[in-house]
């Protein structure tokens, strides 16, 4: 993953007498911001600041709610999407090693882990689990071209229900059980939703002009890859390459570039087979070295 060392991540012990009394299932969400090591300049884009977990039996009972002080100094609070700012997190002594020991005491390998894209909320708390129930995966939107449903849109379609803007952590674990809930209720037999938000751009923080799509990643892809790829292909250097999206045996991610011209250059300089998706916006196939290959998209159409 690029920022841990197999030592720092964290299993659940087999199920016992000792967690006999423990909820056999809970619901977490996870908070992050970016962290930047000062020694190797490494950069942590899924650091944990905040996490909360709620009783699946009972989800009025939070079993932790906390901040959670990050190992590395903080290059992105991200205070725009979970409310956190440098202030909040000066005084905090409570880390990662801490949460993971609350993570330790609490699940065995048998508790039930509900989230919503919950592998990143693992990601965070470098945790190894398998027993999990991903709210993401159990619905679809009406327009399959939409991707994954997030967690609001969820809520509004699901659950009738309206989200803030800014995350509230134990809100959204709340609302991802609920709608685990309701798929356990229908039996699986639930209905596509309508993607009724969508992020503006003021909230991604990029013009989409100067953003190119690249998909169809392999899982065993990392965000320093692309940027490699993008070097090697083209000899441009993206500005930022976000986390990578998952879903099932391919992800993607919206490479961002210094402006419009370089991401227009970049796309032009590619060397692939160009054609049009589904929604009328060019794309090109990249042959990779070994083997198979990557699709980079245009955000607009011409």
């Amino acid at each position: 993953l690029g920022v841990s060392t197999p030592a720092s991540w964290i299993k659940a012990k087999p199920y016992g007498q000792w967690c006999a009394s423990h909820p056999a299932a809970i619901a977490i969400d996870c908070e992050m911001c970016e962290t930047k090591c000062p020694a190797t300049g490494k950069v942590d884009s899924k650091a944990l600041c905040r996490l909360s977990v709620v009783n699946a039996d009972n989800p009025s009972e939070v079993l932790i709610d906390t901040l959670v002080k990050p190992a590395w100094p903080v290059s992105d609070y991200r205070t725009f999407v979970n409310g956190i700012s440098e202030a909040d997190l000066e005084s905090v002594q409570f880390t990662l090693e801490h949460a993971q020991t609350f993570m330790k005491a609490l699940c065995s390998s048998q508790t039930i882990v509900v989230g919503h894209a919950v592998h990143n909320d693992l990601m965070a708390l470098k945790m190894v689990h398998y027993n999990v129930i991903d709210t993401a995966m159990l619905y679809k939107y009406v327009n399959p071209n939409d991707g994954t449903p997030s967690l609001k849109n969820l809520a509004k379609g699901v659950l009738g229900k309206e989200m803030p803007n800014v995350h509230d952590s134990v809100n959204d674990a709340r609302v991802a059980l609920e709608c685990a809930t309701n798929y356990v209720v229908l039996d699986g037999k639930v209905t596509p939703v309508e993607k009724v938000y969508t992020r503006s751009r003021a909230t991604r923080g990029e013009d989409s002009a100067n953003v190119l799509l690249v998909h169809r990643l392999p899982t065993s892809t990392l965000s320093e890859h692309i940027s490699e790829m993008f070097l090697a292909y083209t000899a441009i250097k993206p500005k930022k390459v976000p986390d990578i999206v998952f879903s099932g045996s391919f992800g993607k991610c919206n490479v961002e570039f210094t402006s419009r011209g370089h991401a227009e250059l970049a796309y032009a300089t590619l060397n692939g087979e160009e054609r049009e998706d589904k929604g009328g916006k060019k794309q090109k196939r990249v042959s990779l070295k070994g083997g198979g290959y990557v699709c980079v998209r245009k955000m607009k159409k011409n």
